[in-house]
């Protein structure tokens, strides 16, 4: 067990994170691609394939090799939301890094940038979040709901993440996150959250490593993290993703790749520092995996979740 005013220090630092202005909204010359060449590291993504005309839960796996400050390794982008880990930009009281779980939630509709231009009627709304969570809106990226916890993963270790969509009323629907937490051996609730349904499913899905830091300095260090098993739930079987697709932001700077990493039989993403391009697997290519890994499907925890009542609303 970690000491209380340990994990009172690390909430209340994620509460500061959470006051803190968006620098930019989407559309500023803040992301003109020389700014953001001289500033930060290119984000990279892995899309999951082949895209599935509806699921209703994904199970991901990542292993980190190599992290830096102020890095989001994203396990699950899918299409109304994301889900994963970061290093923060500053060490804890003991000046280790500060390490998070994350997961957030887009509004149903865009309404820009601002988190208080959504209508009340359109925002995603929170329904639970678990233990030691903290949650907010959020904006500068679309508008919407997020929720952090500290999560004090390791570089080496398997970092597992499930979301799961619930119909919630005829024109609503509940997205949760969890994340497998090695000091409870179970899964953990991050947060669930209640949004207009105009589509049912989860929707598309692939993994990213960004660098948020931004400092300039940030560009010289290296990400690097493996993304699979990528599992999803059509309703009645468990379909995995057997192709991945490399592509990137507009950021011109070149110091990325995607190649196999022969200990997991996936495909890793590295950014910044002095990474090299790989010839065999360029930006905007995709890549089938043979052979596939024989990764087992998930178990009985993760179908217990999926079919459990949807959640109850909670009055924080």
């Amino acid at each position: 067990m970690k000491p209380v005013n340990t994990i009172l220090a690390g909430v209340l630092a994620l509460a500061a994170l959470f006051s803190q202005e968006v620098k930019a909204d989407r559309y500023s010359d803040y992301w003109a691609p020389e700014n953001m060449a001289r500033r930060q590291c290119t984000s990279v993504h892995l899309g999951y394939l082949p895209q599935l005309p509806f699921h209703n839960a994904a199970y991901t796996e990542a292993v980190i090799e190599r992290s830096a400050p102020g890095t989001y390794f994203a396990l699950n982008n899918f299409s109304c939301g994301y889900i994963g880990v970061q290093e923060l930009c500053e060490k804890d009281a003991n000046g280790q890094p500060r390490r998070v779980a994350i997961f957030s939630i887009w509004d149903a509709k865009d309404s820009g940038d601002n988190p208080h231009a959504a209508p009340e009627e359109e925002r995603a709304k929170l329904v639970q979040r678990g233990r030691l969570v903290t949650t907010r809106r959020f904006g500068g990226e679309g508008t919407g709901g997020n929720s952090m916890r500290p999560f004090a993963w390791k570089e080496g270790e398997v970092i597992r993440t499930l979301v799961v969509e619930k119909e919630d009323g005829k024109d609503f629907r509940q997205i949760a996150g969890y994340i497998w937490d090695t000091e409870t051996n179970r899964w953990e609730l991050i947060s669930c959250w209640r949004i207009q349904a105009l589509s049912r499913g989860l929707g598309g899905g692939c993994g990213f490593v960004e660098d948020f830091m931004r400092n300039v300095d940030s560009k010289n260090h290296e990400r690097r993290a493996t993304f699979g098993p990528a599992w999803r739930w059509t309703g009645n079987e468990w379909n995995q993703a057997t192709e991945f697709r490399f592509t990137r932001d507009a950021n011109p700077n070149m110091e990325i790749n995607c190649r196999r990493n022969p200990a997991r039989g996936y495909f890793s993403l590295a950014t910044g520092g002095n990474i090299r391009p790989e010839a065999d697997f360029a930006p905007y290519d995709t890549r089938v995996l043979t052979p596939l890994p024989n990764a087992a499907q998930p178990g009985q925890d993760v179908m217990n979740i999926i079919n459990a009542p949807k959640l109850e609303q909670v009055n924080y």
